[in-house]
């Protein structure tokens, strides 16, 4: 609807889009009077509405002041945005301002990907959030979390983040801030899948700040901006190693079946007699791949495996079953009697066809603190991780803590299968790049890791402005060896700051299944002020190994526990030059 107006009046103009969060009124006054404001506020507040935003902008010319007001509103009634029948309505009061023109037309839409073009200053940075989407570029150096953090939902939906920090939305004013960045709203056509893609049933909502290196099957680790959060893990962020599409179970049929051992017969158990049967037990305890930093040995020559960088490893508290009562009970084992019944691994068995095992000893050590979990930081397991149960061995390799197992089996021969008698989880020579001739399943398979430490404060690249840089990492190894120190320097290893252990430094030394955090206040040498700094760290755990200097040494076909030194590079800014 449109007519000419004359120059002294209020053209209005309602922007909305039907059945959205919001709708927004915009009056442009071509030569504003006193009492328009109040009056326009007022026949908003008649008509049920609750003003969310507003903003109020003028210019002056020749002719006297021109202004904008815009309002986002939404009906008290709903807490939704207005209806087109309401918004008629509104116009039609809006009218009595005086003669104007009016028009009613919806946000513009944008697709997610569209959205996802968005990710740096030159092009603007955009993110979703429910409906809405929003231009942050302008705001992102002031976030009081930091640039860093909210860079990491740059192109993407921001809701997943802020199911973590929950105050965003509890104190309601990073709500208000967001909406006034708001550009449009979201338009996304349902995906196109297969019918038949076995991914199809994955989890659909992935939380966006993981890195992802694949999405069929999921492979994704956590960003150093999340990874010291906390000392648990959140478990939407918990480091992501699949194999496989991710199992649909019904926790009322699954049945785990439990052979071997003295018994000689095959035992079941329902998740109800696991849960009701066994005494619950807790144990705290990382979980690292054993391809963590493997983009480290890439840079010396290409390895086969994920280019993971330093996130594929997370913490959690786990509850469920003890394994070695289990076994106890349901095959009549124990560590005296393994030896006459030629029992040396128990292999387990995942409902998505992947299959490993541990050594006995292990299994039934009273310290080894081996679970059947079905509780992940003290929530149901989520199907992502093994719901709704899955293996948890303290100290040992990533792989070897089956997810959704369903099976459980003593023999006297280790699992079948690629992940553990053929190379992918093996380390070779730094001198072997092809196993044509390699007797692989006699090579010895990854249980126990090296102890390994690595810089997340701060990130490569940074500028450091201060004569001191303040450092902050993990450390943890392999076996339930505790950290006992962790060294970090700024000048090659010439001299070393000795790191204070915060988080997890209280730890049995010898069954600290869980990392350890760690900070160092480091000064920039004087020779290095104003120039790159390599900033470097190494761990010591309780049995006295450290880490090695470089990685060249380490360097094998499948890229497997690379724990040299590590190193962050940043760039001094000196005050003084």
């Amino acid at each position: 609807v449109a007519c000419d107006v004359p120059a002294q009046q209020s053209p209005c103009e309602a922007v909305l889009e039907e059945g959205s969060d919001s709708s927004v009124v915009t009056l442009n006054v071509e030569l504003d009077r006193p009492g328009l404001l109040a009056e326009t506020t007022d026949i908003l507040k008649k008509h049920g509405l609750d003003i969310k935003d507003a903003k109020i902008s003028t210019a002056a010319d020749g002719q006297g002041t021109k202004a904008t007001h815009v309002y986002h509103v939404v009906e008290k009634a709903t807490g939704r945005g207005l209806s087109l029948e309401k918004l008629e309505e509104l116009r039609d009061a809006l009218l009595q301002l005086g003669e104007v023109s009016a028009s009613v037309k919806p946000w513009p839409m944008f697709t997610r990907a569209e959205v996802a073009k968005h990710t740096t200053i030159e092009d603007r940075i955009w993110v979703s959030y429910k409906q809405g989407v929003y231009d942050i570029t302008d705001f992102i150096v002031n976030h009081p979390g930091g640039k860093d953090k909210i860079m990491l939902a740059a192109g993407k939906p921001i809701d997943p983040f802020w199911r973590i920090y929950q105050q965003h939305e509890g104190r309601g004013t990073a709500v208000s801030q967001l909406e006034r960045m708001r550009i449009g709203n979201l338009a996304d056509p349902l995906p196109v899948t297969d019918k038949d893609d076995p991914y199809n049933n994955d989890p659909g909502e992935r939380h966006p700040g993981l890195i992802f290196h694949n999405n069929k099957p999921c492979n994704a680790e956590t960003p150093p901006e999340l990874l010291m959060d906390s000392w648990l893990t959140p478990n939407a962020v918990w480091f992501i190693r699949h194999h496989h599409p991710v199992p649909m179970v019904d926790p009322n049929k699954f049945k785990l079946t439990v052979e071997g051992g003295a018994n000689k017969k095959e035992l079941t158990l329902t998740l109800e007699d696991i849960r009701s049967r066994f005494m619950k037990r807790e144990v705290t305890t990382t979980i690292q791949c054993g391809g963590n930093r493997r983009a480290e040995l890439d840079k010396i020559e290409k390895t086969s495996g994920i280019p993971w960088n330093g996130g594929a490893i997370s913490n959690a508290k786990w509850g469920g079953v003890s394994l070695r009562e289990m076994l106890m009970h349901c095959a009549g084992v124990s560590l005296e009697g393994v030896e006459w019944g030629g029992i040396k691994h128990v292999v387990f068995y995942g409902m998505d066809d992947m299959q490993a095992s541990i050594p006995i000893e292990k299994a039934l050590n009273p310290f080894g603190d081996v679970l059947l979990a079905y509780e992940m930081n003290g929530d149901t397991l989520p199907p992502e991780h093994g719901y709704p149960l899955r293996l948890v061995v303290p100290g040992v390799v990533g792989v070897r803590n089956v997810k959704w197992v369903d099976r459980i089996k003593l023999s006297s021969e280790e699992a079948e299968g690629p992940w553990q008698r053929g190379i992918a989880y093996k380390g070779f020579s730094p001198m072997l790049k092809d196993l044509t001739d390699v007797n692989i399943e006699k090579v010895l398979s990854m249980q126990e890791m090296p102890v390994s430490s690595v810089i997340m404060y701060p990130k490569e690249g940074a500028e450091i402005e201060l004569d001191d840089i303040e450092v902050r990492g993990w450390a943890w190894s392999g076996g339930g060896r505790g950290i006992v120190r962790v060294d970090v320097s700024a000048d090659e290893g010439k001299t070393w700051v000795t790191a204070e252990l915060t988080d997890g430094s209280d730890q049995n030394p010898s069954r600290a299944w869980a990392w350890t955090f760690w900070e160092a206040s480091v000064p920039v040498p004087p020779e290095l002020r104003g120039k790159q700094v390599t900033v470097l760290c190494r761990a010591t755990d309780s049995s006295y190994s450290t880490q090695p200097e470089t990685p060249a040494p380490l360097w094998n076909l499948r890229g497997l526990n690379c724990n040299c030194w590590h190193r962050v590079q940043v760039k001094h800014i000196d005050d003084d030059e």
